[in-house]
C-alpha cells in the first residue's frame, strides 16, 4: 500500500471519529439544554400564574375563585377572569396592556359587579427608573383604589375631584397609559360583563 493511501484512510479514519464525537457531544448538550428548558419554562410558568393570582386577590380581595372568561377582541383588554365567592359573583380582574412612554404596561384592573374600579395591580412595564416606573408605587396605583366617578382622567398636580388621578411629576404618558387602560377596562366591563353572573 502506498503512503499516500495509508494517510488518507488514517485522515479519514481521523475524520469521522472526530465527526462522531462532535455529533455525540452536541447531541447530549441538545438533549440537557431541552431538559433544562423543559423544566425551567414550566417553573417559570409557574410563578407567572402564581403572581397572577395573587394580582387577582389584590384587585378583587372578595373574589375566592377566579375562572376565565371569553375575552371579547378589544385593544386594551388581554384576558378576563370572573371573581367569586360563596356569596356569587364578586366582579372580574380585567388584564390590561396599555401603550406607555417605553413600551407595553400590562396590569390588572379589578372592577366589582356595580362597575366600581375595586383596585389595579401593576404585572410589568418598562417605563423610566425614577418616571413612569413610579407607577408601581401605591402613591400612584392607590388612587385608584374604589373609584366610582368614571371616566377618570390624569390632572397634573393634587387631584381634587373624583374623578381626576394626579398625573407622576415627569411621567405623564406612562400616567395616562394607565389611566386609558383602566377606563378601557370599564368600558369594556359595560358593554360585555355588566349584568352578567
Amino acid at each position: 500500500m502506498s503512503e499516500d493511501k495509508v494517510s488518507f484512510n488514517d485522515a479519514l479514519k481521523k475524520a469521522l471519529h472526530l465527526g462522531g464525537t462532535l455529533f455525540a457531544v452536541t447531541a447530549v448538550t441538545g438533549i440537557i439544554l431541552g431538559l433544562v428548558e423543559n423544566v425551567t419554562s414550566k417553573a417559570i410558568l409557574q410563578a407567572e400564574l402564581a403572581a397572577k393570582n395573587e394580582a387577582y386577590r389584590i384587585v378583587m380581595p372578595a373574589g375566592q375563585n377566579f375562572e376565565a372568561v371569553e375575552v371579547v377582541a378589544d385593544d386594551f383588554v388581554a384576558e378576563v377572569q370572573k371573581g367569586t365567592s360563596d356569596k356569587g359573583v364578586e366582579g372580574w380582574c380585567l388584564t390590561v396592556n396599555s401603550k406607555g412612554y417605553g413600551g407595553i404596561v400590562s396590569f390588572i384592573v379589578g372592577v366589582t359587579k356595580d362597575g366600581t374600579v375595586k383596585a389595579i395591580n401593576i404585572l410589568s412595564h418598562s417605563e423610566t427608573p425614577g418616571l413612569g416606573a413610579k407607577s408601581t408605587e401605591p402613591e400612584f396605583y392607590e388612587q385608584f383604589n374604589d373609584k366610582s366617578s368614571l371616566p377618570l382622567k390624569v390632572v397634573k398636580g393634587g387631584a381634587s375631584n373624583p374623578d381626576e388621578i394626579s398625573a407622576i411629576s415627569g411621567a405623564t404618558i406612562t400616567s395616562n397609559a394607565v389611566t386609558s387602560g383602566v377606563n378601557a377596562a370599564v368600558e369594556y366591563w359595560q358593554k360585555n360583563l355588566k349584568g352578567a353572573e
